[in-house]
């Protein structure tokens, strides 16, 4: 994202906390760090931001990836180290930059298109506070009560994704605040098209959450399904789908994947 008189730097936050899932490759240590098409997805993520014009991304991971991260990424990004959970890994983050606008990405949703960044970071305008891109619920979704089930209206609920984008005294007072929980949330972020939340756990903080319930004023712009988190062998494999480096089987008799 060019500098202007009116634009202030935008600085990427990449949160590279999702544990590896059984079926990880061998050696692996991070999802983030397989590869795919002959370069690891955080590679890929990071030339999608640099190709929105974005650099000297932080990224946060646990202390046992750090090391293989600093190797793979060099001087293209800061690694920093953060055992705690999504609350901490920003706060990590925000302590070690100093900008007013923050970009936060989930590390293994490296297959983002570059057009959902770019419109994420054209829409924050005077008196926005945060963008996020969101898609349609495709799955059925259901309330619950003291009656039980119910359906809720698809066409009234939404889906998260990242990159987000926030003003930092906005994150400041996102981290601040309790515990903010995705209602309803049908996936986590270490699913394919869950919200952005954490890293494939019941983590429930999620700074968009807390930053609408601190009051602020949060913009939606479209999402991909093409941005959905690879974390583990079948996520991996529909990743290698999506860019036609493998064939769907699925619905061939007498062919199955793997478990």
């Amino acid at each position: 994202m060019p500098d202007s008189p009116t634009t202030p730097p935008v600085r990427p936050i990449v949160l590279a906390r999702t544990p590896l899932a059984p079926g990880a490759s061998h050696g692996a240590v991070a999802p983030c760090l397989e590869m795919l098409g002959g370069s690891r997805l955080i590679e890929r993520l990071l030339t999608t931001l640099e190709g929105a014009g974005l650099s000297s991304p932080v990224v946060v991971a646990p202390h046992d990836s750090v090391p293989a991260l600093r190797r793979v990424l060099g001087d293209r990004a800061q690694v920093l180290a953060s055992d705690g959970d999504r609350r901490a890994s920003l706060s990590v983050a925000l302590a070690a930059t100093t900008d007013d606008l923050l970009l936060i990405h989930d590390a293994e949703r490296a297959l983002t298109p570059a057009t959902v960044v770019t419109e994420v970071l054209a829409a924050l305008g005077a008196g926005i506070d945060a963008v996020v891109p969101v898609v349609a619920m495709t799955d059925s979704v259901k309330g619950v009560d003291h009656d039980g089930l119910h359906n809720i209206d698809r066409s009234s609920v939404a889906a998260m994704q990242s990159p987000r984008l926030l003003r930092r005294a906005t994150l400041e007072r996102a981290l601040a605040r309790p515990e903010a929980r995705v209602a309803g949330e049908a996936e986590r972020p270490g699913h394919s098209d869950g919200v952005g939340a954490g890293a494939g756990s019941a983590e429930p903080y999620d700074e968009i959450l807390a930053a609408l319930a601190d009051g602020a004023d949060v913009r939606t712009v479209h999402g991909s399904h093409a941005g959905f988190a690879v974390v583990d062998r079948l996520s991996l494999w529909r990743a290698q789908i999506a860019l036609g480096l493998a064939r769907d089987t699925s619905q061939h008799h007498g062919l199955a994947r793997r478990s």
